[in-house]
């Protein structure tokens, strides 16, 4: 028997079902039962070409009672006990090296024949899954035949999965309409890219089909040349490899390669939303730049643990006391009379005056320093809206260490204005 290499082989599956109601176990739901039958595979092509055949250039022809095939018990399609059929595959290696296979049906359901239309399908090269127990899994280029037969007509919506084809050979295609041959033979058949309609050649009713009253073409018109096909890839299918102008392979280990990140640079300049102060950190040359460019000292800095005595000049000392209490009376008040010590040289820059209530006339107040001697600049005349309310006088003046402060007022709002408080503001001094 001869043997043609370097052929490539498809594979085509199927199962074929009859819908019944149901027969009258469990349940009231319709059934679907395996038909009976046979299959008929046919290629399109009258004739293929194999140049590179094993033992020299030859020509087959298929014949279609050779390509039969049973459905089984379980209504699948079954060639020589093993469920589906193979058969050639289009390739570079026939010519042509694009065509369809048709199929058709002779199967019944208890006597009774089912009609069913034949149709074309295109069958690529399959190539078994990894496990030969259950070939299928994970194969390549298995032809479902429910998954590529035409759907027929119906008020739903029909998806159609895969190339309908109808079997029409397309002699070629011209430009225009002008451009069609002037003496084709009977039946010729070309496609005018200008309209996209399809020409017929017929003599006896007076050539080609007028101008514009082509046929339309409706989903794909069957095989056609590689040559033929526009905006196809260089190659086909693409050579796997590493290159610029290869494929990848889908279970190519650089897909899943969980390398380091390989390193690249971008100026500190390129990041958009960076500050002046950011880049500078990111560029600092070392640690003293980077501290000088945030304003900071170093962790090892000695100022950070000198453990030195405080200065006894410049620390802030700051006093707050309550001179009157109750309704306001004249005097150096009666909270603390004999006035507050000062414990340390202080110089004192304001004074702060603030009533608990206001009176209904103004108050003028002082600082007194051990009971008779005015603080130069410290008097305040207090109206009676500002009374509960602070009232700031500046002041230069030091006191000295032992020192008794009172706050007198020497001018008494009428009424019963109620409280009164002074807050010194001042430093250590030498």
């Amino acid at each position: 028997m001869a043997d043609l290499p370097p052929l490539k082989y498809g594979k085509v599956v199927g199962r074929f079902l009859a819908n019944v109601l149901d027969d009258g176990d469990v349940g009231d739901t319709p059934e679907f039962v395996p038909l009976t039958g046979s299959l008929t595979f046919t290629a399109d092509a009258p004739k293929v070409l194999v140049p590179g055949a094993q033992l020299g250039p030859a020509t087959y022809v298929q014949l279609p009672s050779h390509y039969e095939c049973q459905l089984d018990e379980w209504g699948f399609i079954t060639w020589r006990g093993r469920r589906g059929v193979r058969l050639v595959a289009p390739s570079a290696a026939t010519n042509p090296s694009q065509w369809t296979w048709r199929v058709s049906f002779d199967l019944s359901y208890d006597g009774e024949r089912v009609p069913m239309e034949s149709f074309s399908f295109a069958v690529p090269e399959y190539v078994p899954g990894p496990d030969p127990e259950k070939p299928d899994t994970g194969s390549t280029g298995l032809v479902d035949l429910t998954l590529v037969s035409p759907v027929p007509a119906s008020a739903g919506n029909a998806v159609v999965m895969g190339p309908r084809g109808e079997g029409i050979r397309i002699d070629g295609q011209v430009g225009t309409y002008a451009q069609l041959p002037a003496t084709p033979v009977e039946g010729a058949q070309y496609v005018v890219r200008a309209d996209g309609l399809l020409y017929v050649y017929h003599a006896a009713a007076g050539g080609w089909l007028p101008n514009g009253q082509g046929v339309v073409i409706r989903g794909p018109a069957g095989a056609t040349e590689w040559a033929g096909i526009a905006g196809k890839p260089a190659t086909f299918p693409p050579t796997i490899g590493d290159t610029a102008t290869t494929a990848v392979a889908g279970d190519d280990p650089r897909l899943t390669n969980p390398r380091p990140p390989t390193s690249h640079a971008h100026p500190a300049n390129q990041i958009s939303d960076s500050t002046a102060l950011g880049r500078s950190l990111l560029t600092a040359a070392n640690a003293a730049a980077a501290r000088t460019a945030i304003d900071t000292i170093a962790s090892t800095d000695t100022r950070l643990a000198d453990a030195r005595t405080p200065t006894p000049t410049g620390q802030i000392y700051d006093i707050a006391f309550k001179s009157h209490s109750g309704i306001r009376a004249a005097g150096p008040g009666n909270v603390m009379p004999e006035g507050l010590r000062i414990e340390r040289k202080i110089a004192v820059s304001s004074v702060t005056y603030r009533g608990e209530t206001a009176g209904t006339a103004n108050l003028v107040v002082e600082l007194r320093v051990n009971g008779t001697t005015a603080v130069t600049g410290s008097s305040a005349t207090i109206t009676p809206a500002n009374q509960v309310g602070d009232t700031t006088i500046p002041l230069n003046w030091t006191f000295n260490p032992g020192d008794r402060v009172t706050v007198s007022i020497t001018t008494l709002d009428t009424g019963t204005g109620k409280g009164l408080q002074a807050s010194l503001k001042g430093v250590t001094v030498a």
